[in-house]
Order: C-alpha cells, then structure tokens, then sequence
C-alpha cells in the first residue's frame, strides 16, 4: 500500500491551480448516499506521506454506516496543498465504501454462511480493495488455492490435491465447475470446496451429500437477485470476484470551511 500511495503522490508533484491560495482552509468530506465506511484510515496514512503539515480528523470509523449527507472526516491545511490531493482522496474512499457496501448487502443476506476474502487480486491496489472487504464484514481466510489450471498442469484432482498437501501446510482449497467433479474429491483431503457456477438444484445436491465433511464455499458469478434463495443454505463461504468488479464508486461531497 505505501509504494502505491508513493505512486500516487509522485504523481502530483509539480501540479497547482493558480485559482487557489496558500492560505489556511479545511475541507469536510461527506457522503452522498447511505453506505458502509471505508477508506479514512487508508487516506490518513496517505496524507502524513504527502505532507506532515496537514491535519486530518474522522467523524466515521471504518465499518460503520453512514446515512446521506453524514460527515465523514475533515482536512485542514493550505488550500492549494489539499486541492492538489482531494480527487484523490474522494476517488480512494469511494471505491472503498462501494466495495465494503456491497460486501455488506451480501452478508445482510447470508443467514448461515460469511463472506469470504481469498486474497487472490493482484492489483496496485490490492490492499485497499483487502481493507474494503474486511470494512465489509468479510473474513480473510489464507489457503493455498486449487484451481483448474493447476489441476490440468498436474494431472488431475485428487492428484493435484495429494501433491499440494505434501508440500503446503495452509488449509487447501480447491476449485470445481461441475457436479461429478465433486463425487470425485469428496473423500480426499481436501479442506475447502469451492462450487463455482452452480446452479441452485447442484449446491442443494451437494450440500445434502457433503454431510458436513467438507467446508463448502460458494463462488463464482453469484449475482445480488440470487441471494435471496441462497442465503438459507447450509454453507460455510461466500466469495465473488463481483466485489471488485461490479461495485460502483460512491460519490463523496467536499465542503469548504474557513
């Protein structure tokens, strides 16, 4: 997270508005709509990195809910120098209440089971999405993942997953696309099952035969309308990539005081 924020920082070097003066302002950071917060304390390190000079002071705390129009920090400093950051700022929070928002909504739905953090993005901004997603009530679990790569590379499941448990002492999941696929794994030593494009008919079937002797994770392209009939299930973990690619920024307004 700190070299992306160096990043980020670099990048502003240099920039300023001739609109704006050096004096002393402070800008009120709130947001537009009800959501989960996310992202204060992230911006806070970032902002001792840009400049030691500026305060900064949170009305939220991470994971908490906001209504519309809510205060969500404040930011004192030189006008010019804040201005330079603030879109940044707004853009980083945004992105992290919109991904802990609807980590959240999916939760709310989930009477038996909790989201799941695989901690499987590789992305600059990898911490921040890991910290929206925690914000959100989800649960990072660290397992060595299973998936049907790996599988053609080694030979087939109950190979791939012999193999791993001789070298890996992290619980292992593995990944799975079909029903039979299942059947086939069911009595290995495997920890976790990840059912990925399921329909609903094969997670009811396979959480009748599991028994309870596998953990059961729910994956895949689990949109928000089938929730609903999901959230009664008996399974352990849900994780959708949808967290980060379907969640939307949320819209932060800035204040201007004296």
């Amino acid at each position: 997270m700190l070299r992306y924020f160096e990043t980020i920082i670099e990048s502003l070097r240099g920039e300023h508005n001739p609109l704006i003066d050096k004096t002393q302002g402070v800008f009120y950071l709130f947001c537009k709509e009800e959501g989960i917060v996310s992202g204060l304390d992230e911006i806070q390190t970032l902002l001792s990195l840009y400049d030691i000079e500026i305060e900064f002071r949170k009305h939220k705390q991470n994971g908490q809910s906001v209504k519309r129009g809510e205060l969500l920090c404040s930011i004192s400093g030189e006008k010019d120098t804040v201005y330079r950051i603030l879109n940044t700022l707004t853009h980083i929070i945004g992105k992290m209440m919109g991904i802990a928002s609807l980590v959240r909504l999916y939760q709310t739905k989930l009477q038996n089971a909790v989201v799941m953090d695989l901690n499987d993005t590789i992305t600059n901004d990898h911490d921040l999405i890991a910290k929206a997603m925690k914000d959100g009530g989800a649960v990072r679990l660290d397992l060595f993942k299973i998936d049907e790569t790996l599988i053609d590379l080694t030979g087939n499941r109950v190979e791939a997953i012999e193999k791993v448990k001789t070298v890996q002492s992290k619980p292992v999941l593995i990944e799975i696309s079909d029903i039979q696929h299942f059947y086939e794994v069911e009595n290995s030593n495997v920890d976790f099952i990840c059912l990925k494009y399921f329909n609903d008919e094969a997670i009811r079937r396979v959480i009748l035969d599991n028994r309870g002797k596998k953990r059961l994770v729910i994956g895949g392209l689990v949109l928000p309308q089938r929730l609903d009939i999901l959230g009664s299930y008996q399974f352990d973990y849900l994780y959708t990539t949808l967290f980060m690619s379907a969640s939307r920024v949320y819209d932060i307004g800035v204040k201007v005081g004296i």
